[in-house]
């Protein structure tokens, strides 16, 4: 999401943040140094997913 006045049109539950294209790409950069591909990460998505499917009912 770029416009953060845009917010109220999110679900509640749907987290959005808005930070700079450079500093994007340098995230991005040590994704592969980062909890994203941890076991941990597969537990959160894990819960995601439950979540998910629990709001879509």
């Amino acid at each position: 999401m770029f416009d953060p006045s845009a917010r109220p049109c999110v679900p509640a539950d749907v987290p959005t943040m808005a930070i700079p294209m450079k500093k994007c790409e340098k995230m991005i950069g040590y994704t592969e140094e980062s909890f994203l591909v941890t076991g941990t990460w597969e537990k959160v998505k894990k819960k995601i997913r439950r979540s998910a499917e629990v709001h879509a009912r």
